[in-house]
C-alpha cells in the first residue's frame, strides 16, 4: 500500500463528510467494532476503502444530528471511524 494514495484516498472520503458537518477522525482495529449496532449501505468505492459504509445516527435536536460512520480499510484489519454532528 503507498501511503500517499492511501491518504488521497483518505482526504477524499473525509471531504465527502466534511461538506455537511464537523467530522473527527479516527481508526479502530476491525475485530473491535459491531457492525450490527450500525445501518449499512453503498458507497463509492476507492482502490483503499470498501464499497460499504456502517451508519449510526441520532436526532439531538430538532435539526442537530449526531453520528459515526465507518468504512473498512482493503486488506487491513483496520477501519476508519467518523465522528460527526451538524
Amino acid at each position: 500500500m503507498r501511503i500517499d494514495q492511501f491518504l488521497i484516498d483518505l482526504k477524499n472520503v473525509i471531504a465527502n463528510y466534511e461538506e455537511d458537518a464537523q467530522c473527527e477522525l479516527s481508526f479502530e482495529r476491525t475485530e473491535h467494532v459491531s457492525f450490527d449496532e450500525y445501518d449499512k449501505q453503498e458507497c463509492d468505492e476507492t482502490e483503499h476503502f470498501e464499497g460499504v459504509e456502517y451508519i449510526r445516527q441520532i436526532q439531538v435536536f430538532e435539526d442537530y444530528f449526531e453520528g459515526t460512520i465507518i468504512r473498512e480499510i482493503k486488506g487491513s484489519d483496520y477501519c476508519i471511524v467518523i465522528g460527526y454532528s451538524n
